[in-house]
């Protein structure tokens, strides 16, 4: 008996019927494949068709979807009348029709590999690089830094190859940001179908977008199933990695908790370290005099109590729509200071619960949760917005757009606003922003967060800020805002790669005077003078528009896993990547970002550094970085 048999024999009609009726539609008529071993069924008159910024993101009707359900209601019933049969596997000419079908676009040839891979509907896990054990040398050992979403990747990774690692965390418990960050409001800003690992996938997230704790225990849990206890070790920070030459090592300081330092050798070091982990404080004259309780949103300080305070907020980016909302109707008066608008995209499901009926059809209906996320991966993650905030050579249009497409995206979101201001006129013009859509990452919004500014005790604050006192914020304007509490929502030092630590690479060289502050890789994952040393979520490896951050970093890590494989094939002690091929790389990225909204020269953001190049994200398409990143060339490195 097959595992949904079990529940689905017992399903009575009322049951299915009341379930299916918020099933998800092209899903659904996905999943009816493997129970009818037929593809006759996509062929009728319903058929999805995703359309970027289209009110339906299925692109049907009510009366298409009623007469999916109706179907799908026979066919399981049919189903469990009959037993609950062994279910018919579908061959690839079926999973490829239901692949085009379900978003109603035909897959391109050489894409087919790429989608069934994000399919994973079998659980195949085709991302993982089979590496023989015997090919691993005895002395073999990695250093993972970071037990958040990348350093978790890295260590199943190593332990599914059964190669030696080590696991250091700073902190007291894994998980990263999703421990770290604990603030009001705190959730993921990728669809929770699609943030988490393709081989972990988790049916049962309570919310669309699940909040800090759903993500903190679903982390916890892969370590645990994964058995990486063993090979972690908690409140142990890296200070120092220092490339032997003599040894062809990296010799490392670790500083734990209790003060204590110590030093080991490792093969090869990963750092899991993350770009959003170091919160960014503003260079305010007078932040030191203020007399009240400050802290950052990174950092939240739950002992204070804000109910009936006066409240200051500090930023109007994605930490601070999302905790203001959930703090909006305690304080007495609550002052939000804006110095750049944020652009708002619409997710009507951004705060929504997913409902019992949603959560028992992800359980029972075959294979319908994969089929959910490959809707999500190519509806939102493949790309998603990505044409919209491509720039063209010589645009004349709107100032602050930088081509046609842009040009519609910004009247399509500046409505959306206007729409929510309602007659505050005033307050729909403090809140569009200035600069092409893309530009600065941009908020999910299901109309929380203008609400919360509209209700009684809540100022928007445009003035800028001249300098912080005893008593409050002085705005430029002169005025005093008297605040009790102070909230920085200024966001992260993201260009700050590996700051907290010295790297030491051949001859040497100091990673940091080597960058000086420009950060940059091949890939992302390896750089020129430092062999045997990778980075997850490195440079250049963010996205504005797109899937989630676990798709990119699934990548990477694959990436890694092959230079780790070629080391073993070729028994070399060193695999570096050359320095021009590291350097036309970047020139590659630089070109491409500088026709993508956010590498505008208009724009300031957190995405680029204090240059002005854009250091955090990647200006390709998803398809693209699956290609790059595949499998490493061999041509492309030093090899010793």
């Amino acid at each position: 008996m097959n595992e949904w048999a079990v529940t689905l024999q017992d399903a009575d009609d009322e049951t299915l019927s009341l379930t299916l009726a918020q099933a998800h539609v092209p899903a659904l008529m996905a999943a009816m494949m493997h129970i009818t071993g037929s593809t006759e069924h996509l062929r009728g008159a319903v058929r999805p068709a995703v359309i970027p910024l289209a009110e339906e993101e299925d692109g049907l009707t009510e009366d298409q979807r009623s007469e999916a359900r109706t179907l799908a209601l026979q066919l399981l019933r049919n189903y469990r009348d009959a037993g609950c049969p062994p279910l018919t596997a579908p061959d690839d000419a079926m999973v490829e029709e239901a692949m085009a079908y379900i978003t109603g676009t035909p897959l391109p040839a050489e894409q087919q590999v790429y989608m069934r891979e994000e399919l994973n509907l079998f659980g195949e896990d085709r991302r993982r690089v089979a590496i023989p054990a015997a090919n691993v040398p005895a002395s073999f050992r990695v250093l993972i830094i970071g037990a958040g979403m990348s350093g978790i990747l890295a260590a199943v990774r190593l332990r599914e190859a059964g190669i030696p690692f080590l696991m250091v965390e700073k902190n007291p418990e894994i998980g990263g940001t999703w421990y770290e960050n604990t603030y009001p409001g705190c959730q993921v800003d990728s669809a929770n179908h699609l943030y988490n690992y393709s081989f972990a996938p988790e049916h049962q997230w309570p919310g669309h977008f699940s909040a800090q704790p759903e993500l903190f225990n679903y982390f916890r849990r892969v370590v645990q199933s994964h058995e990486l206890e063993q090979n972690l070790q908690l409140d142990t920070a890296v200070r120092e990695a220092r490339f032997d030459e003599q040894e062809n090592e990296w010799v490392v300081t670790m500083q734990t908790g209790d003060g204590g330092t110590c030093e080991e050798s490792f093969a090869v070091v990963i750092s899991g370290c993350g770009q959003l982990n170091s919160p960014a404080l503003p260079d305010i004259p007078g932040a030191e005099n203020f007399a009240g309780m400050s802290f950052h949103s990174a950092r939240w300080e739950h002992q204070h109590d804000l109910k009936g305070k006066r409240v200051a907020v500090i930023g109007t980016g994605c930490s601070a729509t999302q905790f203001v909302p959930a703090i909006a109707d305690l304080p007495g008066q609550l002052h939000v200071f804006q110095r750049s608008a944020a652009w708002l995209l619409p997710a009507e499901d951004y705060r929504q619960p997913m409902s019992d009926e949603e959560l028992w059809c992800f359980r029972n209906i075959p294979y319908y949760a994969r089929w959910y996320r490959f809707f999500l991966f190519r509806a939102r993650g493949n790309d998603g917005l990505l044409p919209f905030l491509l720039g063209e050579e010589g645009w004349q249009g709107h100032p602050a757009s930088v081509g046609p497409a842009n040009a519609e995206l910004r009247a399509a979101m500046e409505d959306y606003i206007r729409e929510q201001c309602g007659d505050d006129s005033a307050l729909a013009d403090a809140l569009i922003p200035t600069y092409p859509p893309g530009g600065k990452r941009p908020v999910l919004d299901d109309g929380k967060w203008i609400e919360a500014l509209r209700r009684p005790g809540v100022n928007l604050i445009t003035e800028p800020i001249q300098r912080i006192e005893a008593g409050g914020i002085r705005t430029t304007d002169g005025q005093l805002h008297e605040c009790d509490i102070l909230i920085y929502g200024t966001g992260f030092s993201a260009d700050k790669f590996l700051h907290t630590m010295k790297v030491t690479g051949r001859d040497g060289r100091d990673l940091h005077e080597q960058w000086r502050g420009n950060p940059t890789a091949y890939l992302g994952a390896t750089i020129p003078g430092f062999p045997n040393f990778y980075c997850l979520y490195g440079p250049n490896t963010n996205i504005v528009v797109g899937s989630s951050i676990i798709f990119f970093s699934e990548c990477s890590m694959r990436y890694i896993m092959g230079c780790l494989k070629l080391q073993f094939e070729e028994a070399l002690n060193t695999l570096e990547v050359k320095a021009d091929v590291c350097e036309q790389y970047n020139r590659d990225i630089d070109e491409l970002s500088r026709l993508r909204a956010w590498g505008s020269p208009h724009v300031d953001s957190w995405y680029k550094n204090a240059a002005g190049r854009v250091t955090q994200n990647w200006p390709g398409t998803h398809w693209e970085w699956w290609q790059r990143t595949k499998a490493p060339v061999p041509e492309d490195f030093v090899r010793e």
